[in-house]
């Protein structure tokens, strides 16, 4: 084991991880609130797919039925490309 391997530290949860600001993300932790591009983490994963959540965190607001459309296409294409090295 190296240096570097030794320093390495893993946190369960949250626990013990802090952050200060982030334009995408809101977290209340007393409130229980999670937000992404002030869209509830709750509402998202109920009510929108993988793809248009993905979007969001991606580009800031929630795709149009087009901009989903060639999203997806471009994630099908991506899967079928053989891996970068």
């Amino acid at each position: 084991m190296t240096d570097t391997d030794e320093k390495i530290r893993v946190f369960r949860g949250l626990k013990g991880v802090y952050f200060d600001r982030s334009p995408t993300t809101h977290i209340d932790g007393r409130k229980g609130e999670l937000r992404y591009w002030g869209y509830s983490i709750h509402d998202l994963a109920t009510h929108s797919t993988f793809e248009e959540t993905a979007y969001l965190l991606l580009h800031g607001e929630l795709p149009s039925s087009a901009q989903l459309s060639d999203f997806d296409q471009a994630l099908k294409t991506a899967r079928s490309l053989p891996p970068a090295i």
